[in-house]
């Protein structure tokens, strides 16, 4: 029979361990409480009517409030094998996620929005040598080119550790490299994009009409174009973060992605992947990393299908 010693942090507030039960089922119901009372609150503010809209907000609103009541005093999705609080790391691991979708996508917009607008509205030369250079671009495997310069960063790092004060300074350095790379290497699909759309509005007959009393180009892409392409522009960029969010876990997990010592997803899953071998099994790191990560991306993507239903002008056009 193994016995376990009892926890140092977890439940330290209990001058008995045999109250714990008791103390928690106590937590649990007033978390629950309050957060149906918050959660009915914010909607009866909204008006919101829809059974199914208000059963989840409800839901969601009662299992926040559980686990915050909770997580004061216990490690509610248990420790990692050094002892790390399981809910701790995957906030953390939120935060990072959304650190590179937000900075990636600041580095993505300038690149492919001059790039995609020049080639669509000058034609000619311009055209065919951004074309060459996003196809180039695009024939070379993304997970090959991000690695390399990763590692070509990341030797760069280790022969100057003078640049560096602390390893947090290190770590942090290493995440805005990493989104810098991914922005410079994910540019190409927006970029095809505008191209086509600028190519279609260049041929309006509004733009003729600019063109013909000699308004300048620049003021034809400040006044006409980059309005028109707006909407692709807002739809791309947030379907495109949750595809940043998969990429950070799949390049951490593999050991190009952020610093070791920076919590994220794919360094959650690397470190849960050995702890899957152990006897007994330690598997709620890798379902608390997988659920999170869930989460973050479905949130995403249903924020997508909003924004690409109040900005398409196709499915605005079909409605009317």
């Amino acid at each position: 029979m193994r016995v376990y010693p009892r926890l140092k942090y977890g439940g330290a507030q209990l001058s008995d361990a045999s109250e714990r039960d008791t103390d928690i089922l106590k937590r649990a119901v007033i978390g629950a409480l309050t957060g149906l009372l918050a959660g009915g609150l914010l909607l009866w503010a909204g008006r919101m009517r829809r059974r199914a809209i208000v059963i989840a907000c409800l839901f969601i609103a009662a299992l926040i409030g559980v686990t915050v009541s909770l997580a004061g005093a216990y490690h509610v999705l248990g420790t990692d094998k050094v002892g790390q609080d399981v809910l701790y790391l995957s906030l953390k691991s939120i935060r990072t996620g959304l650190i590179i979708g937000t900075v990636t996508t600041l580095v993505t917009l300038p690149l492919a929005l001059f790039m995609g607008v020049a080639a669509g509205y000058f034609r000619g030369w311009a055209d065919d040598v951004i074309q060459y250079i996003y196809t180039v671009l695009s024939s070379i495997p993304s997970v090959l080119l991000i690695a390399a310069a990763v590692l070509m960063m990341q030797v760069t790092i280790d022969t100057h550790t003078g640049w560096f004060d602390t390893a947090a300074s290190r770590a942090d350095l290493r995440l805005v490299f990493l989104c810098l790379i991914l922005g410079m290497t994910s540019w190409t699909g927006l970029c095809r994009l505008l191209r086509g759309e600028t190519l279609k509005l260049r041929e309006m007959e509004y733009i003729q009409a600019a063109q013909s009393f000699g308004v300048s180009s620049l003021r034809i892409l400040a006044r006409h174009i980059i309005p028109g392409v707006m909407h692709i522009i807002l739809i791309s960029l947030v379907m495109d973060f949750s595809a940043l969010v998969l990429a950070e876990a799949v390049l951490s997990y593999v050991g190009v992605g952020v610093d070791p010592s920076m919590i994220s997803f794919g360094t959650m899953i690397n470190g849960a992947r050995l702890e899957m071998a152990r006897e007994p099994m330690v598997w709620w790191a890798l379902a608390s990393a997988f659920s999170f990560m869930l989460a973050l991306v479905l949130a995403a993507n249903l924020f997508a299908d909003a924004v690409r239903d109040a900005f398409d002008p196709r499915l605005n056009r079909n409605a009317a």
